[in-house]
């Protein structure tokens, strides 16, 4: 175990935070919004590093089997808590691999069609799946939010094709372009999009409207078993010593909390949350099983 002092002297070179993921969705939008408050406030150099592919998997297994020293961290959502239960191959455990350090923020996930779209609220979108036809829906990833809410969808008897993309950035360029009949992707991927007329939101998937788009209806109002309230976390590999945990956790929390970051991620529509290690570990062992008995009831499959 390393001195105090030697965690004080923490960091001594540069750091990394992986995201599992392509660059523009959110989860990259969070990752440099927070580096760069870290190399404000602390001086610290945070190389953020795009590892996409299998699910957010790559990324993952890549700091779950990184060196246990505090210099490589993850930035995660849902596919964390999902992909164990649809990757039966897969070569980490969420839960003994990687040590929660933070809750960063929750978000909303966003149902967008572009602006020549006949769907004009997401009656029409039900109507239109529910009447035969086939319906695209664009989302960042495999076990992404937006593919468990078209998962839930379908419990609820709305089925749609869902198109898997390795970013919620490229999703969100092909709704916009009319190539896919929508997207579900997280709101601070859309929102520019929104502002500009080149996407209409038709719901969102939190139990909650969102302060950011009060006007646009959670899909439950309709449908209340489709409830996707998403998270954005960070994680170090498992072994990290507590007082390199400490640091971490004081540094991040900090930039979070800053006035300056605050009001960044909520213009982007984040809602900051900045929590202990124990809060997101508990979510993590809530998430897991409920994804699990979604999956098993839809029998969802990732090649």
């Amino acid at each position: 175990m390393p001195s105090l002092a030697a965690a004080e002297a923490f960091p001594e070179r540069p750091m990394r935070m992986i995201v599992p993921s392509a660059p523009g969705g959110s989860l990259d939008m969070l990752a440099r919004a927070i580096s760069r408050k870290l190399g404000e406030m602390r001086g610290w150099s945070m190389v953020v590093e795009n590892r996409s592919g299998g699910g957010g998997s790559i990324g993952m297994d890549a700091v779950a089997k990184a060196r246990p020293d505090g210099y490589t961290l993850l930035i995660a959502s849902e596919p964390l808590t999902v992909n164990p239960s649809v990757m039966p191959n897969l070569p980490f455990d969420p839960v003994r691999d990687l040590a929660p350090l933070t809750l960063v923020a929750t978000l909303s996930q966003v149902l967008a069609v572009g602006r020549d779209s006949p769907l004009r609220s997401f009656a029409d979108f039900i109507a239109a799946a529910t009447g035969g036809r086939d319906i695209t829906i664009g989302h960042s990833g495999a076990t992404s939010p937006g593919r468990m809410t078209t998962a839930l969808l379908e419990l609820a008897g709305v089925k749609v094709t869902p198109v898997t993309y390795r970013g919620g950035g490229h999703a969100v360029q092909d709704a916009v372009a009319g190539t896919l009949d929508g997207t579900i992707v997280t709101l601070p991927a859309t929102l520019p999009f929104l502002a500009d007329g080149s996407l209409r939101a038709l719901a969102i998937t939190s139990a909650a409207r969102s302060p950011f788009v009060p006007e646009v209806p959670t899909m439950s109002e309709t449908l209340p078993e489709v409830i996707v309230n998403s998270w954005q976390a960070l994680f170090v590999p498992s072994g990290v010593p507590a007082d390199i945990m400490t640091r971490l956790h004081s540094a991040i929390t900090a930039a979070i909390r800053s006035p300056e970051l605050d009001k960044l991620l909520k213009d982007q529509a984040f809602e900051p949350v900045a929590g202990p290690p124990e809060e997101l570990g508990a979510m993590v062992l809530e998430e897991i099983p409920k994804w699990r008995r979604v999956v098993q009831q839809t029998g969802m499959r990732v090649d």
